[in-house]
């Protein structure tokens, strides 16, 4: 009897082994691209969350520096050009330093001494005035900014003519050993006219700086990097991953690595062009950060400082202070 007994031959089973490896290996490509989308994109997000968050806090304190301070002083800082760690750009990561009143009223300054100055107000009544602080003083052309705290026991007010009625005014000490954060020349002995009004100050600081893991994070004091009065840090953790801060000034002769000195000095009643051209009109930021996640992820690049994902964001903010003053001297930004 004929054996009607059939297998596959050798060339069918080789055909089907490839066709399923094939198939396999597509299908495992594609599990492969799921997972690794499934764990690329929460940490590009939240990198970009990061950096969106940072750059939102630092474009609002460079719209508002100078507030508070005499129309041309300068409120930005020289030598902060390069001076934090290597960046992902290749260079070293700059820092930024401006100076600002806070948002509470400005109270009228009758009389300031060495280690004190008093108000015709009452200070402790303001909520807004909480010591140890910072505060600006200034007149139309001169300002200072220093610490001051509440003086001990009982406040002994002030002999201000005109105070609030049934009070004294107010009074803040100047704590010894804490030098000023600005300092006019001569002190307050230099001041003509005297300081006429105190604010709150803030001398806001930005900076790229390492921390305890090893990760770059954007930083920012609103104390200009001092301790406190009782010997703690100011630095806050603004956006973690954060590795590189690059800042541009630009003025009427284009943009600058410095904010450089503005040439109108005190007493600048009618500044030529010249001198408004030193005024800083804008203020270009670009900031760059990493994702902080372990683990290798599609789209990385390599740099100076290793190998990630990474993001950018650059923006450019007009002071409004500044703003202002370019548009009473009928320049238009």
């Amino acid at each position: 009897m004929a054996n009607r007994e059939k297998g596959y031959s050798l060339v069918e089973l080789m055909v089907a082994m490839t066709v399923t490896l094939i198939i396999s290996g597509a299908v495992m490509q594609l599990i492969a691209a799921g997972q690794t989308a499934f764990s690329r994109d929460p940490q590009l997000a939240d990198r970009q969350q990061n950096i969106r968050a940072g750059m939102d806090i630092l474009a609002q304190d460079v719209y508002r520096v100078g507030f508070g301070v005499p129309q041309f002083a300068q409120v930005l800082t020289d030598n902060l050009d390069g001076v934090g760690p290597m960046g992902s750009g290749g260079a070293a990561t700059d820092e930024i330093e401006m100076f600002m009143a806070a948002d509470c009223p400005p109270v009228e300054v009758c009389e300031v001494s060495g280690v004190a100055v008093f108000t015709k107000e009452l200070l402790s009544s303001s909520a807004c005035y909480q010591f140890p602080a910072l505060v600006l003083m200034a007149n139309e052309n001169t300002w200072g900014l220093r610490w001051a705290e509440a003086p001990g026991g009982a406040n002994p007010g002030s002999k201000c003519a005109g105070a609030t009625p049934g009070t004294k005014g107010g009074t803040a000490n100047f704590p010894p050993g804490q030098a000023p954060l600005v300092n006019p020349p001569g002190g307050f002995a230099g001041w003509n006219p005297p300081p006429q009004y105190m604010m709150l100050g803030q001398a806001v600081r930005y900076r790229v700086n390492l921390d305890a893991d090893g990760v770059a994070n954007l930083e920012r004091s609103a104390f200009g990097g001092q301790l406190d009065m009782d010997g703690n840090s100011t630095w806050q953790i603004i956006a973690r991953g954060v590795e590189d801060l690059q800042v541009e000034y630009q003025n009427g002769a284009g943009w600058q690595d410095e904010p450089g000195v503005i040439s109108c000095g005190l007493n600048c009643v009618s500044p030529t062009p010249a001198e408004l051209d030193t005024l800083v009109r804008r203020v270009r930021m670009r900031l760059s950060a990493r994702v902080t996640g372990g683990g290798q992820l599609t789209g990385e690049s390599t740099s100076v400082v290793g190998t990630a994902v990474r993001g950018q964001l650059v923006t450019e903010i007009v002071p409004r202070p500044v703003s202002a003053t370019l548009q009473m001297y009928g320049i238009v930004q």
